[in-house]
């Protein structure tokens, strides 16, 4: 299985490709092609051209919520390619807020993706294999307490803005022989709770990889208020008790929490960049 790195929110300097805060991840597996999310543009589509990749050929694509910086690449992804299904929870539809005193930013998907091309997108409401070895986890379980970050971002209800309980989020994984590898978009739910969900639902099967963010920045637009030490530990106990190989993270992972990752978890873990090409 081949994935690359279509938009992250920085990028190696020895490309020329286009950075984003957001995430794309392309992948390769037997003859399927797969996007999982779009970014918050369609600036992807511009680096899968500079890489030679023909996204007309995508046969799905995994929404993982409803987030813009996830899901905001679709309009132009659907001028392109006219077969890929979209898979998401009929959540991601709703209308989200990041919200912090006086301030509030809409971060929901574009209204139109949903009014507009309801006719290529999948609702998944349970535990769904949407093709050949590849499945949708849509309930996942709260083994440990949800990422502190969090608390500012809001679902807006009856005109109100409520907290958001993220049910509009979603796990990939991929299985390949006896192991599986888990995808996750920003890991609202906790990264910690999405491994142990996984490996519960797959009890039989090694973990080899879990690929995407973690949201271990406390508030988006402060890079530098990172998760407390004691979630960053919670979710190093999971990574070594499910015996996970490897781990690629980025995006709302946050650099501080890497390399505080990084300290312990070492080679077992990388960061990924725009570009990134990852082999499993």
């Amino acid at each position: 299985m081949k994935i690359i790195t279509l938009i992250e929110n920085i990028k190696d300097d020895s490309n020329n490709l286009i950075n984003e805060k957001g995430l794309c991840l392309y992948i390769e597996k037997d003859n399927k092609h797969i996007l999982f999310d779009t970014g918050r543009t369609g600036k992807f589509i511009n680096n899968a051209e500079k890489l030679g990749i023909n996204l007309r050929e995508v046969d799905a694509v995994v929404l993982s919520h409803g987030h813009g910086d996830h899901g905001g690449g679709l309009i132009p992804f659907f001028k392109i390619n006219s077969k890929a299904k979209v898979y998401m929870k009929a959540e991601a539809s709703e209308e989200y807020y990041f919200h912090l005193m006086l301030f509030n930013k809409n971060v929901s998907i574009d209204g139109n993706i949903f009014k507009n091309y309801s006719h290529r997108i999948e609702y998944v409401k349970d535990f769904t294999e949407i093709m050949k070895d590849i499945y949708i986890i849509t309930d996942i379980n709260k083994y440990y307490e949800i990422p502190e970050g969090n608390k500012y971002m809001f679902i807006k209800k009856k005109n109100k803005l409520v907290r958001d309980k993220f049910q509009h989020e979603l796990i990939m994984v991929i299985k390949e022989q006896d192991y599986i590898s888990i995808f996750t978009g920003c890991s609202h739910n906790g990264a910690a709770n999405m491994i142990k969900t996984s490996r519960i639902k797959f009890k039989d099967l090694n973990i080899k990889a879990v690929i995407g963010g973690f949201h271990l920045v406390k508030i988006p637009i402060i890079k530098s208020l990172t998760a407390s030490q004691d979630q960053i530990d919670i979710l190093i106990n999971e990574i070594i008790t499910s015996n996970v190989e490897r781990v690629y993270t980025g995006h709302c992972t946050g650099e501080k929490a890497y390399r505080k990752l990084n300290d312990v978890l070492g080679d077992k873990i990388h960061y990924i960049k725009t570009g990134t090409e990852i082999l499993i």
